[in-house]
């Protein structure tokens, strides 16, 4: 993949210290609505295994409830129960496979409705 010469470090390995970033490409955090339903979830790996496939360095996953009271459905996308981190492993394995790296974004809107 040519490189262009406005940004010559685009395509160039990031070292964060505690992970490298295969390059600087980022894929901002979207909600596909497949993160609410746990059924879609190996959709939702797909999607995002394909993305890092096409050579995007970091993928943010759509808003994650960290707790019922904070979430933003009845059915929210969440990780503050054991039961869940299966679903999101299926996710970071399916990028890590195809050399990318996930970050999982928290729905701020539902820590600051925790702590108030």
């Amino acid at each position: 993949m040519p490189v262009d010469s406005h940004f010559p470090h685009l395509l160039a390995p990031l070292d964060l210290g505690f992970t490298t970033l295969k390059n600087r490409v980022l894929m901002g955090s979207m909600h596909t609505g497949l993160e609410d339903h746990k059924k879609d979830y190996p959709k939702l790996a797909a999607y995002f295994a394909e993305r890092a496939a096409g050579e995007v360095g970091l993928i943010v996953t759509g808003g994650i409830a960290p707790g019922l009271r904070g979430s933003l459905s009845p059915s929210p996308s969440g990780l503050f129960n054991r039961l869940q981190v299966s679903r999101h492993k299926l996710i970071s394995s399916a990028v890590h496979q195809e050399g990318g790296k996930v970050a999982c974004k928290y729905c701020m809107v539902a820590v600051i409705a925790i702590t108030l």
